[in-house]
């Protein structure tokens, strides 16, 4: 076949994976509640911590981290080929974002960044993960450290990474960095507005 379908292929793998939206799974089979229809309408990891708690929010977090990392490792094991891997990450990012399974309605792919991140380099994924956690330590705003971890890993490459497939890689960061600006504009509204919630660990009040 030619190369091409090849991408294609493993494009769609990927997106299926990442399909498999965790917060709504788990929220639906565990909880009877569907993430989608309460606090920020968002089926992610902040949106299952403040609905949910903190222990689904981390099963959440991690699961919705690892389908990227899985979409990497079957593609990569089956080819032997890193590109069609990078590509299988990547679009496991879309599946979180718009899961066929769920009518196209999902998150905003911070988790599942993270995991391809890790797949395009080990080290890009620690790098992004510490400038994340360290804004949302400073700020108290989970948007503004997503946002600053997926835009470091555009600089990080662009000037540190001399790895194969670079160009491949450095395309699908800001593809993936694009996409979730995109995905929070209304966070970007609201902390313009100064009306952004702020992260919270503590257990929410029953009504």
């Amino acid at each position: 076949m030619p190369e091409y379908v090849y991408y294609i292929l493993f494009a769609i793998l990927g997106y299926l994976l990442g399909s498999l939206n965790f917060s709504i799974i788990i929220g639906k089979l565990f909880y009877k509640v569907d993430v989608r229809e309460h606090g920020s309408k968002n089926a992610g990891t902040t949106n299952t911590l403040r609905t949910l708690g903190k222990v689904p929010a981390i099963f959440v977090l991690l699961l919705d981290t690892f389908k990227a990392v899985i979409a990497y490792l079957l593609v990569f094991l089956f080819t032997q080929k890193p590109e069609f891997s990078y590509i299988a990450a990547a679009t496991a990012v879309v599946g979180h974002n718009f899961p066929v399974f769920f009518g196209f309605k999902g998150g905003k792919g911070v988790a599942t960044s993270l995991g391809a991140c890790f797949c395009f380099d080990p080290l890009l994924g620690l790098y992004v993960l510490l400038v994340g956690v360290g804004m949302i330590a400073i700020t108290g705003y989970v948007s503004v450290g997503s946002l600053s971890g997926s835009t470091s890993s555009i600089i990080f490459f662009a000037f540190l990474d001399h790895s194969p497939f670079k160009t491949l890689k450095l395309v699908l960061l800001v593809i993936l960095t694009v996409s979730m600006y995109i995905r929070h504009h209304e966070n970007l509204k609201r902390l313009w507005n100064h009306t952004e919630n702020k992260i919270s660990f503590k257990k929410k009040e029953e009504k």
